[in-house]
């Protein structure tokens, strides 16, 4: 990947940068409005601000972009799910020094090769502020604190399972594998009803008949995919087994390459997955050891517990997107 699209993508952690503040230093109306938040809002020039990124980001993936309604949805949901958060993180007290931020960006800019001036340099060639850039990395290690807060302490893997999944059948044939997986995910409310379990169910359903019929799995994760991998297409990349969620882990590693799952309940919502590849792993040279396994573990338990975290975050939260009924982003 060139530098400069690496700068990109590193501006953009978790859906580029949004400054409620400088909206609201620049007064913006009521009538400006696009979702609120519990006692907060987000702006129609954060929400543009954050689309111009999205689209940016589909661009240097060569992805075809989803219908401007979808891709609006999809871009105001991550920025409530980010709000959310940063509420919580305020609650919480949770603060991000001066030194933690310079210490952070000197890193950023080392694993680029570049100098911390350089790389600010380049970022004003792309159309960013330092102070901006600097305000998106302050949110973003606020969020990993917080997430660090309030789910690691939940997160555990006993000795026994670690020894179970090593002994496992599911290891012992696949230690040596890694598996390219693509998620569409209908979500499921914190608390749902058998009326919305139901719904979502019907929804899923449908939704696997019409890959069955031949639309493109990424497209179609775009539009309908409540995951946050959405708009790359739900695809979560190259995972070996211990890094695949557990709720379909087994189901993987017996599935043919292109072939489309039925949907998978859990808490969260339906999961509808596609195999688009496997391989031999080539990280490493002999299958990970008991420690890596554990951190493994550690690692998808922690990734489902902040997804069903947030999940809760939204089904108790008073949320109003498009309040004036004027901006076309629901």
């Amino acid at each position: 990947m060139k530098k400069t699209l690496l700068i990109i993508s590193l501006i953009s952690i978790c859906l580029g940068f949004t400054t409620a503040g400088a909206a609201k230093n620049k007064g913006q109306s009521l009538d400006q409005i696009v979702a609120i938040v519990n006692d907060d809002v987000i702006t129609k020039s954060e929400f543009e601000q954050s689309m111009g990124i999205v689209k940016v980001q589909i661009a240097q993936q060569n992805m075809a972009a989803p219908e401007e309604k979808a891709l609006h949805k999809q871009v105001l949901d991550q920025l409530i799910n980010k709000r959310l958060q940063l509420q919580v993180a305020q609650q919480a007290g949770i603060n991000v020094t001066d030194a933690d931020l310079d210490g952070a960006i000197a890193s950023i800019a080392k694993q680029n090769n570049m100098t911390t001036d350089s790389l600010y340099e380049r970022l004003t060639q792309e159309g960013m502020s330092v102070k901006d850039y600097r305000h998106e990395i302050r949110e973003q290690m606020t969020l990993q604190k917080l997430q660090q807060q309030e789910v690691v302490s939940r997160v555990t893997v006993s000795p026994d399972e670690i020894t179970n999944f090593m002994r496992s059948r599911l290891w012992q044939d696949n230690s040596s594998k890694e598996y390219r997986i693509e998620d569409i995910l209908i979500t499921l409310s914190d608390t749902p009803s058998s009326d919305e379990i139901a719904e979502a169910r019907k929804k899923a359903a449908a939704v696997v008949t019409r890959l069955n019929q031949g639309q493109n799995f990424k497209e179609v994760a775009q539009v309908e995919s409540s995951g946050k991998n959405a708009l790359q297409g739900g695809d979560l990349g190259w995972l070996s087994l211990p890094e695949i969620p557990s709720a379909f882990a087994e189901l993987v590693s017996r599935m043919q390459v292109q072939e489309v799952s039925a949907p998978i309940q859990t808490p969260n919502g339906f999961h509808i997955i596609r195999l688009a590849g496997s391989r031999a792993s080539g990280a490493q040279q002999t299958p990970p050891n008991r420690k890596q396994i554990e951190d493994l573990l550690l690692q998808r338990k922690f990734d489902e517990a902040v997804q069903n975290w947030v999940s809760k975050l939204r089904s108790q939260a008073f949320i109003v997107r498009d309040p004036n009924k004027k901006n076309d982003v629901a």
